[in-house]
């Protein structure tokens, strides 16, 4: 069975069958657990099969990670979407270490429709990345960072998008050659963001360089560009957003400007960072530091009265394998909740990345 071949007026009454299913093995555990490993041991060709009851059988406990692991290695993920996000991002929660090649085949999907139910939260793509990959911090960066290299353009894409929210500390050169150079669409627009979100100092003369190609970039590349230079804190993403809002499209368009305006706050921020950080003392440094350490190890951020927007200016560039230790084990808790930590934690490690550095003149991110 594969979910895109599927109906979508059909998929209701599918999931209303499983559900009775998984009930009618809940109810039986004794008999339902040896039957679920039987099932995975001997199938081999029905992916949906493998991916729900890997799933089940995480759900009936932890020890099992490992195993699932083993059952998930050679699905087609994409026969499953939204299984495939329950189940690796419940070994990413579990802290599999061994499990991270199986969670890392999360990049092969196409698309994700999914959801966390306890929070009613909707799950698209690259939140799932993050939900998944994004668990294992900096210990993610080298296998993701390998699958730049991938034959499969829909990995090499989202691989490049996912690097950019786990910050590695160098901008992978490959990255910039499938913004200019990959023959897939989708791959150039996740890897313009994801240079973004690095701050990829290179960013608005590659852009400049594939703005002025012919023939001119299509509509969703030139979205991702957009998208790119929307999250960097550059001052030339200004410049590059401003060649952007007399585009063909309205949408384009209409986006530029939106973000233009972004950015304008963002240079008001800028302005005042160096008094801010001129006027933090010892103290305020060490506090926020156990705050992340405490942090890193409970995943909760509790700040006290504190804003998160402080942080910015309070910590130094050298907190930032700190603050990705901090940002990896909020997700832990896999809710809505905890991603209004993960953000503007993200959004500080970025910040620190550019504005503390250039402020200091540091550079951070090397070629």
């Amino acid at each position: 069975m594969n979910w895109s071949a599927i109906r979508p007026e059909d998929r209701p009454k599918l999931e209303e069958r499983l559900d009775q299913a998984w009930k009618t093995l809940y109810d039986h555990p004794r008999i339902a657990v040896p039957a679920i490993r039987e099932t995975l041991r001997t199938e081999t060709s029905d992916s949906f099969l493998i991916i729900d009851l890997c799933n089940l059988l995480l759900n009936f406990g932890p020890k099992s990670t490992e195993e699932v692991a083993g059952y998930f290695a050679h699905v087609d993920v994409n026969a499953h979407p939204s299984g495939t996000f329950d189940v690796t991002s419940t070994m990413a929660a579990f802290h599999c270490v061994p499990c991270l090649p199986s969670v890392a085949r999360i990049l092969e999907l196409k698309d994700l429709d999914a959801q966390l139910p306890a929070h009613a939260l909707p799950v698209h793509l690259d939140l799932g990345l993050i939900f998944t990959l994004g668990q294992y911090g900096d210990g993610a960066i080298p296998l993701v960072k390998d699958r730049l290299s991938s034959d499969n353009c829909v990995v090499r894409g989202n691989a490049a998008l996912e690097l950019g929210w786990l910050q590695p500390p160098a901008v992978p050169e490959s990255i910039r050659e499938l913004a200019l150079k990959d023959s897939c669409v989708t791959t150039r627009a996740r890897a313009w963001m994801a240079l973004g979100l690095l701050d990829d100092p290179n960013l608005p003369h590659l852009a400049k360089e594939r703005l002025h190609a012919t023939p001119m970039p299509e509509k969703e590349e030139r979205l991702g560009l957009l998208n790119g230079f929307s999250a960097s804190f550059l001052h030339e993403a200004a410049e590059a957003l401003e060649s952007l809002k007399d585009d063909p499209d309205s949408e384009v368009r209409d986006a530029a400007l939106r973000e233009l305006e972004g950015h304008e706050e963002l240079e008001a921020s800028r302005s005042g960072l160096k008094a801010k950080m001129a006027s933090i003392s010892k103290g305020q440094g060490s506090k926020a530091r156990g705050q992340l350490e405490r942090a890193a190890r409970k995943g909760r951020l509790d700040l006290g009265k504190g804003d998160p927007e402080d942080l910015l200016w309070i910590l130094t560039p050298e907190d930032v394998p700190l603050l990705n230790r901090a940002r990896a084990a909020v997700l832990n808790r896999l809710s809505d909740e905890c991603l209004s930590e993960y953000f503007p934690l993200t959004y500080t490690a970025r910040g620190l990345r550019h504005f503390q550095a250039d402020a200091a003149g540091k550079v951070i991110n090397s070629n």
